[in-house]
């Protein structure tokens, strides 16, 4: 090998390890791009998982107080007609010793 040859040869060389070393980089930037947008991906479902958890809590605590409050509002109706049936029997019983006693 002549040394003219031997001169494109290290230039080639060179040249080709220059490319793989470009090439490299851009890939090596392109995957800490990945890795970031991952990373933020990451954080914003969990994100969207923490605020789903806190939303599930209060929809089920609103829940439980509305069965609560129905169960509350069911024994006073049955308190007050039970209430009522003895008011209307007292009555009818008061109003059947009236005609009783005419």
């Amino acid at each position: 090998m002549t040394g003219e040859e031997m001169e494109r040869a290290i230039e080639f060389l060179l040249k080709s390890q220059a490319d793989h070393d470009a090439r490299q980089a851009t890939h090596d930037a392109r995957l800490d791009e990945l890795t970031a947008q991952v990373k933020e991906t990451s954080r914003q479902l969990q994100t969207y998982a923490e605020t789903q958890s806190q939303f599930i809590g209060i929809v089920t605590e609103a829940m439980t107080n509305l069965a609560n409050a129905q169960a509350a509002t069911e024994r006073t109706v049955g308190d007050t007609n039970a209430r009522l049936d003895r008011l209307a029997a007292l009555i009818e019983h008061h109003i059947e010793d009236e005609h009783a006693h005419r």
